[in-house]
């Protein structure tokens, strides 16, 4: 679960073009202040201001609502487990929204300098262009949306269940030769103990 603010980043990285999302994230020259004028406005189109906590908010719930699935049915039928799974969940939803909050800003800079850097001056006024257009702005207004589609959260939810199953050993076999590490290396535990009370 503390995954949510680095799935919730990717699941907002899908409009930016995948040959962007390498590369160096250096702010445009100073030439470039029109590409970034441009980019800024495609971005607030995306995510219209008034909407960005609505819409970031949504998405919280939809990229978690496939592990809500995955969890095992017999445990969700019990009342009991049940709303322990509920009460965890929405505990780690609350605690990711500020979270989102304090970097929404810098994430929405980010992706309009990724366009900046991908797309020519002519081709974001091109895109602005078609952003302007009440087909254009529903677009891009609902392209973060497709997420909770039930058809991508069906897909999504098997590939959680897929990555759950395929993990698992994986993070046991880690957990053991951690734990085996720590216990014969006591100095380290103590370094490591020391560090998290602050001293």
């Amino acid at each position: 679960m503390k995954n949510f603010g680095l799935l919730a980043a990717a699941a907002l990285a899908v409009s930016i073009p995948n040959s962007a999302c390498g590369r160096s994230a250096a702010v445009p020259a100073e030439a470039d202040t029109a590409k970034l004028v441009e980019a800024r406005a495609i971005i607030a189109v995306v995510f219209p201001p008034a909407q960005r906590q609505q819409m970031t908010d949504k998405m919280l719930n939809d990229i978690t609502a496939p592990m809500r699935a995955n969890f095992p049915k017999a445990a969700m039928e019990d009342p009991g487990l049940h709303a322990i799974v509920d009460d965890f969940i929405n505990q780690s939803l609350a605690a990711q929204r500020p979270l989102m909050a304090r970097h929404f800003p810098a994430l929405l800079e980010a992706m309009a300098t990724a366009y900046a850097r991908e797309f020519s001056l002519a081709e974001l006024k091109d895109i602005h262009a078609f952003a302007d257009t009440p087909s254009g702005r529903h677009y891009l207004s609902k392209s973060t949306a497709m997420i909770g589609d039930p058809a991508v959260m069906k897909v999504n939810a098997a590939i959680v269940a897929d990555a759950q199953a395929t993990g698992a050993p994986m993070l046991a076999d880690f957990k053991a030769k951690l734990m085996a590490y720590l216990q014969s290396h006591p100095d380290v535990m103590a370094k490591i103990a020391a560090q998290g009370q602050g001293k």
